[in-house]
């Protein structure tokens, strides 16, 4: 058997081991194209910062923390439960309790976001961490700020975790500039073995 001959079994078996040499923390994957579309409705989590203000109220105008069991901590209404409500129903919930304890007969309130709950970064870089959420940051982008790559990182591919996801997603390469990290969202930058 000549060299020629025997390089293209030889090449294919060395692609297929590093391919095999790349840690995943054993946890199951899907591919990318699995993502759920999103449906471009934020939905609140702990974490999110929102800015609450009530009409002619000063003292129920602030800044409040969705709290880490989903409940918000309103003065004159209790905790609410605002995990996974959107804005606009955070808004008539607050309403609706000020008027039925009597206490703001007229409740007109505004409910924006002030600060989205942070994105994390785990794994091969150099700065692995909580990080603040920005808009239209693409995943590449994100290890960027976390320090970029570490000499022991598989940059061929990131492990993603949408916030409220079941399931790890690996997205190879050619896609980092196509996803947006998302409030909430939880990237692994795995190790590479040679």
């Amino acid at each position: 058997m000549n060299a020629r001959h025997l390089f293209t079994p030889v090449l294919a078996i060395s692609l297929g081991w590093l391919a095999a040499c790349t840690e995943t923390g054993g946890l199951p994957l899907e591919s990318a194209a699995a993502l759920p579309p999103t449906d471009g409705i934020y939905r609140v989590a702990p974490g999110d910062v929102l800015r609450i203000s009530t009409y002619m109220e000063t003292d129920l105008s602030s800044e409040f923390t969705v709290l880490p069991n989903g409940r918000l901590a309103f003065p004159l209404t209790g905790e609410l439960d605002v995990r996974g409500l959107t804005i606009e129903e955070i808004r008539a919930l607050i309403e609706q309790r000020l008027r039925a304890g009597g206490l703001v007969r007229n409740a007109r309130v505004a409910v924006n976001i002030a600060q989205f709950r942070p994105f994390y970064i785990l794994g091969e870089v150099a700065r692995p961490g909580r990080y603040a959420f920005e808009a239209n940051m693409t995943l590449q982008s994100a290890v960027a700020t976390a320090g970029g790559y570490t000499v022991r990182a598989n940059s061929r591919q990131l492990i993603l975790r949408r916030d409220g996801d079941s399931a790890n997603r690996r997205v190879p390469i050619e896609a980092k500039e196509q996803f947006t990290v998302r409030p909430g969202d939880i990237i692994t930058v795995p190790k590479r073995y040679f």
